[in-house]
């Protein structure tokens, strides 16, 4: 499990009948022309004890020009449904996601339907402790202290 991030062009990414999809052809293509991004048309299923199975999925792509660039951890795209998902995007993913949500007029969803642009990374005032906080730390999204 995990929390996904959309980059849609509909009023809500769970909307499948909405007819504003960013089609497979304009993913590619945008791919091809993005050189931090690469191809790899699926993922790797590695389960202890069983045989590892590729998973084949068009225009599955990984960001190589992510500033960790652990082999093994690499940010990835998923295109699928008229739109392209990312899963538990750190703060530099989703600056990424903004900027190719852009590029296809659209914009960037929580699984919870909240969108997410620049504004996101500014810092605001909590209504309950009048406190001014960043919303976004430059921690890893697994720690919380």
């Amino acid at each position: 499990m995990g929390y996904d991030f959309h980059i849609v062009r509909r009023n809500d990414w769970a909307d499948y009948e909405e007819d504003s999809n960013i089609s497979l052809e304009e993913w590619l293509a945008f791919v091809q022309s993005d050189n931090e991004l690469e191809f790899t048309n699926g993922y790797q299923i590695k389960i202890p004890g069983v045989e590892n199975s590729f998973q084949n999925v068009p225009g599955f792509c990984n960001w190589t020009g992510h500033s960790t660039r652990v082999s093994d951890d690499k940010p990835w795209f998923d295109y699928g449904y008229g739109m392209i998902s990312t899963k538990n995007p750190d703060e530099e993913t989703i600056r990424k996601m903004i900027t190719i949500a852009e590029k296809f007029n659209g914009r960037v969803q929580g699984d919870d339907g909240e969108f997410y642009d620049e504004s996101y990374f500014q810092s605001k005032t909590d209504p309950f402790t009048q406190n001014t906080t960043k919303l976004i730390t430059n921690k890893p999204w697994w720690k919380f202290w």
